[in-house]
C-alpha cells in the first residue's frame, strides 16, 4: 500500500508555469500532487515530479474544486495550493469557504475576485505612490475623454475573470482616432455593462518590461521578494516571455511593489509587473498577477524559490527563515525556446547566443531527468508549430488559455460553480 501523503503541494493545470513550479518544489525535495483538466493532457502529467497526477473533465461537468474535495480523501493534513493560470485562482477563490478545511488557499477573502480587476489594481496604486501610465478608467457605455494622449493607445477590459460575465478581448492597440472610435464603437455595443482601461503605451522594447515576485504571508505582508525582465516575448509587441533574466532593480522600485501587495492585503505569490519609461526615467506599473507567472522557475534557480518559501510559511516549517534569507544570484537566464522559434526574431536569437555564452540557461519545460516530459515538450511543440504555420501565423490555441476554445466547458463549469456558492451572474 503507498505511502499517504502528509500536507502536499498541489500543482494545478501545470502547463508551462505550473512546470515551472513543480521544478522549484522539486528543489526543496517537497511531495507534489498534480492535478489538472484531462483533455488534453497538460505537460505536467509526464513530469516524474508529482506522487500522483489527478484529473478532472470539465466537458463532463467535473470541475476543479470537486475534484480538490475528492483528492483530500486520499492525504493527510493539509494540502498547499499553486495556480498558474487565472482561471485556477478565481476557482479556488469563489470556493474557499468549501476548500479551507483541507487545503491552504493561497488568496485573501478580503479582497477576492478583485485581485483581477486592473481598475482597483491602479486605484491603490495612486493611493501608495507607484507611478502607472496615463489613463482613463471607464463603463462600456461611455466615452472616455483621452484630449491630449498620445498614440498608440492600450485598451484593456478592467477585469477578464470569468464571473465577471461573457468573455472579452485582452488588449487592442490603437494606433489613431479612426481606430480608437472603433474600438469604442463595438464595447458599446458588445461589452455595455463592463469597465475598462484606456492608457498610453508605454514606449520601448519587450527588455524595459521589469518584474519584482513576491510572497506575502497570510498577514498580506511580502516575506521575499525576486527581480528580472523580459528580454524578449511571443507575439513580440504583447505577449509572454520567450527570454528573461534575473537582474538587479532600484531598491526604492523593489520597495515601492511592495507597499503595493502590502496595501492591497495580498496573501501568495504575485507578480508585479512594470515598464520602465525611458522619457521620464520612471517604472510604471502594467500589471499585478496574483499567482505564480510563466518564468518563476527562474526565480528558483536563481535563489528565490517562492513556490518553496509559500509552502514552507503555510506548512509552519522550520526552514522557512533560511530559504527567506537565502541571496539572490544573477547568473541565470529563462528561455522559452517554443516561443523562439515562433518568433522568428533576428535581434531575439543574436540575444540568446550571448546569453548561452555568458550565463546558466533554464528553460521552461525541459529538465534533467524528465525523459518522458522532454520527449511529450518537443513533440507537442512540433506540432503547434505546424498548427501555427497552418493557422496563417495566429498565436496557437492554447498559448493564452483564456484564449482557448478548449477553455469553453471549464467557464461554464466556473460559471456554474459562481453561481451556486456565491449568486454571482454570468
Amino acid at each position: 500500500m503507498a505511502t499517504r501523503l502528509r500536507n502536499p503541494a498541489i500543482v494545478l493545470n501545470p502547463g508551462a508555469a505550473g512546470i515551472g513550479v513543480l521544478h522549484a518544489l522539486q528543489l526543496g525535495g517537497v511531495a507534489v500532487i498534480g492535478v489538472g483538466r484531462a483533455r488534453p493532457p497538460l505537460l505536467g502529467r509526464f513530469s516524474v515530479v508529482p506522487h500522483e497526477y489527478v484529473s478532472y473533465r470539465p466537458d463532463r461537468g467535473e470541475n476543479l474544486a470537486d475534484c480538490l474535495l475528492a483528492l483530500a480523501d486520499r492525504f493527510d493534513g493539509k494540502g498547499v495550493l499553486f495556480p498558474s493560470i487565472d482561471i485556477d485562482l478565481e476557482t479556488l477563490i469563489v470556493a474557499r469557504d468549501r476548500l479551507a478545511e483541507r487545503y491552504h488557499v493561497p488568496a485573501a477573502p478580503p479582497i477576492g475576485l478583485r485581485i483581477f480587476e486592473k481598475n482597483w489594481q491602479y486605484e491603490i496604486a495612486e493611493r501608495v505612490g507607484f507611478p502607472i501610465p496615463r489613463n482613463v478608467r471607464f463603463a462600456g457605455a461611455e466615452r472616455p475623454v483621452v484630449d491630449g494622449f498620445r498614440f498608440p493607445l492600450i485598451i484593456k477590459p478592467s477585469d477578464r475573470a470569468v464571473a465577471a460575465g461573457t468573455w472579452v478581448f485582452r488588449l487592442r492597440i490603437l494606433h489613431d482616432r479612426a481606430e480608437l472610435d472603433a474600438c469604442l464603437d463595438e464595447i458599446a455595443r458588445d461589452y455595455p455593462t463592463r469597465t475598462f482601461q484606456i492608457g498610453e503605451v508605454v514606449p520601448g522594447e519587450p527588455d524595459q518590461l521589469y518584474t519584482v515576485g513576491c510572497y506575502s504571508n497570510r498577514e498580506g505582508r511580502v516575506l521575499r521578494s525576486y527581480t528580472g525582465r523580459k528580454l524578449s516575448q511571443y507575439p513580440y509587441d504583447h505577449g509572454s516571455a520567450s527570454l528573461a533574466e534575473s537582474c538587479a532593480m532600484p531598491a526604492e522600485v523593489v520597495a515601492r511593489a511592495e507597499a503595493l501587495l502590502n496595501a492591497m492585503g495580498f496573501h501568495g505569490i504575485a507578480q508585479v509587473e512594470m515598464k520602465y519609461d525611458v522619457r521620464d526615467g520612471l517604472y510604471k506599473l502594467v500589471e499585478v498577477n496574483g499567482r505564480s507567472w510563466l518564468w518563476i522557475k527562474l526565480a528558483a534557480y536563481s535563489g528565490v524559490n517562492l513556490p518553496l518559501i509559500q509552502y514552507y510559511d503555510l506548512t509552519s516549517d522550520a526552514r522557512l527563515a533560511a530559504e527567506v534569507e537565502r541571496p539572490q544570484v544573477n547568473d541565470h537566464f529563462y528561455v522559452y525556446d517554443f516561443h523562439v522559434k515562433l518568433n522568428r526574431h533576428a535581434g531575439e536569437q543574436a540575444r540568446l547566443r550571448e546569453l548561452q555564452r555568458t550565463r546558466i540557461a533554464v528553460p521552461a519545460v525541459t529538465h534533467p531527468g524528465e525523459w518522458r516530459l522532454n520527449a511529450a515538450y518537443q513533440a507537442g511543440s512540433v506540432l503547434r508549430r505546424v498548427r501555427h504555420t497552418l493557422s496563417g501565423g495566429r498565436v496557437p490555441l492554447g498559448s493564452t488559455w483564456y484564449l482557448s476554445r478548449r477553455s469553453v466547458a471549464a467557464r461554464a463549469s466556473i460559471q456554474s460553480l459562481a453561481r451556486r456558492l456565491t449568486g454571482l451572474r454570468s
